[in-house]
């Protein structure tokens, strides 16, 4: 069994910083849940395609499910994989293993075996749930057969289908009567989540209870959640942004609008038909919908708010949603696996601070931007890392010292990688990522601002740019485009599309390859590394092609 408490203990003085100033407390989000289960029993926790579910049906499933997992062998600290979409019973896995102290790790859906292979093997995977409902993938036989390559893998839940020999019917756990289970303590660890890493070295990510709770509770509170509002979470549960949505729904006794994977209709079904009031999404995710003609006037009419997070978000897009949200405050959020939620606009903020600001801070969380390579704390409105200490951040990627090493100052500041600015008053402008910068024979450029520029081109739905090895110069910048439909493009009308836009020559793209999607995370942000790849593999052909 993996040790996941090693990752989850703080430098001396960090945990009595925050459990004295209140941003900690000995809560866990089950708790919350029979909370809401004994006074609004009857209210609708959850609601989804043909499905709603009370606080008290969900409590009690939830209890049955955990002592289901209790008889099965799960005990406190096992970790347990989840590869389910946006459906009830991720939710109540999710709070069932939770009740017993056991530690929910999240296998996004698009993951295959050699993807899941390593994460699994790292976390020391004891169970995994999966999904039986696709059409391409068949879960319960890649999961079997992952139990040659991890070695600590046993039962496996299916849902969705049929449970193939050799596996669990998920409803069987369901059958059991609750059960008296000791309760974990609040810093136990809670969630374990991979971030970019290889598969030899990944980048684990545990948060425990006290981490997971403050976020929930400090974002229902900035965004003044109450027990009428309904939450639909574009992105899914089994990323840090999604299993956050479900859980500041919960801690305002709200109501959870479930929409099993992200379609344009899909979203605006979900819209509808359960007359959701705040949305969680990234950019891509809304503009994936409106360039459909999905997001009609009586699909958006109740919405009080839309927040966006996942990737910048360009002023246009910001425009674009203030004219299909009419009746909503566009807010914009930023969160890390790393540190969860941890930046949004107030709700009194002004239209210019939350169409250009990705917010202020969250729940007590300190920020400050500094020179990424000396360290230096840099002044108001000058370009650094963003950095974060607070009651949110994780404690350390589970084994993997050298990711650590890189990730934290020697002072407990995280470093996240992005470039920002920070005003005098502690909102946060995004400038782009570091390792996005193209050096170009030592000419800086950021690709976000050209981006978001060719972004607005009518021909372009979305770009990337990635750096191309140059033997001259090191870099030169190489244009990856997803058309509209039938639309053609030339390098020469994109430049001359910059040259309008008084951009300088030296930061127009210098190669243009088109793609017929955009590869993406779960949270709808595009892959550069993956762009990287096929440019590798096109200029490799290129070259043996002469």
């Amino acid at each position: 069994m993996a040790n996941l408490r090693e990752s989850v203990q703080y430098p001396a003085g960090y945990a009595e910083r925050w459990l004295r100033e209140g941003a900690w407390a000995a809560e866990r989000p089950f708790e919350w849940l029979a909370k809401w289960a004994a006074e609004i029993p009857d209210h609708p926790a959850i609601v989804g395609p043909g499905v709603e579910v009370s606080y008290a049906e969900f409590n009690d499933r939830v209890l049955r499910c955990a002592a289901g997992f209790d008889a099965a062998g799960i005990r406190g600290g096992d970790t347990v994989g989840l590869q389910l979409p946006n459906v009830p019973e991720m939710l109540i896995a999710w709070h069932a293993l939770h009740r017993l102290g056991a530690v929910p790790t999240l296998l996004h859906m698009p993951y295959r075996e050699g993807e899941l292979a390593p994460l699994m093997n790292h976390g020391g995977v004891k169970a995994v749930v999966c999904w039986n409902g696709m059409r391409n993938y068949d879960a319960p036989t890649t999961m079997s057969a992952l139990r040659q390559r991890v070695s600590s893998l046993g039962e496996i839940y299916v849902l969705g289908g049929d449970a193939p020999p050799g596996t669990v019917a998920f409803d069987e756990l369901l059958a059991h009567a609750p059960r008296a289970i000791a309760k974990p303590s609040a810093d136990a660890p809670c969630l374990l989540a991979f971030t970019s890493g290889t598969s030899a070295a990944p980048k684990a990510v545990v948060h425990p209870f006290h981490t997971l709770a403050a976020t929930h509770r400090a974002m229902s509170a900035r965004c003044g959640l109450s027990q009428e509002d309904r939450v639909l979470s574009a992105p899914p549960f089994t990323h840090a942004y999604g299993i956050c949505v479900a859980g500041l729904t919960l801690h305002g006794g709200a109501t959870a609008v479930l929409m099993p994977s992200f379609t344009p209709s899909a979203f605006a079904e979900a819209l509808t038909e359960h007359r959701a009031t705040i949305t969680f999404c990234a950019p891509a995710h809304f503009l994936g919908a409106l360039h459909t003609g999905a997001l009609t006037e009586d699909v958006t009419q109740w919405l009080r708010m839309a927040v966006l997070a996942g990737s910048a978000c360009p002023p246009e897009v910001f425009t674009q949603m203030e004219a299909t949200f009419k009746n909503a405050a566009i807010c914009q959020m930023f969160g890390m696996t790393e540190v969860l939620m941890t930046l949004m606009n107030p709700l009194d903020a002004t239209r210019e601070l939350r169409m250009t600001s990705i917010g202020t801070s969250v729940g007590g969380h300190e920020i400050r931007i500094c020179e990424p390579e000396e360290g230096r704390v840099l002044p108001a409105d000058e370009e650094g890392e963003l950095e974060f200490r607070g009651p949110f951040l994780f404690a350390g990627y589970f084994g993997n010292e050298a990711a650590n090493q890189s990730a934290f100052r020697e002072d407990g500041w995280f470093r996240t990688g992005d470039l920002a600015k920070m005003d005098a008053d502690g909102n946060v402008y995004m400038t782009g990522r570091q390792k996005d910068i193209i050096n170009r024979g030592g000419i800086k450029i950021n690709p976000l601002d050209i981006e978001a520029m060719v972004n607005d081109h009518d021909k372009v739905f979305l770009s990337a740019i990635v750096p191309m090895p140059d033997p001259i110069l090191g870099e030169r910048a190489c244009l990856f485009v997803q058309l509209r439909l039938g639309e053609s493009l030339t390098l020469d009308e994109v430049c001359a599309h910059l040259a309008e836009q008084d951009v300088a020559k030296v930061k127009w793209p210098e190669r243009l390859e088109t793609v017929d999607a955009m590869p993406m995370t779960p949270t709808r942000k595009i892959i550069k590394s993956k762009l990287v790849e096929v440019l590798q593999a096109r200029l490799a052909f290129s070259t043996a092609g002469n």
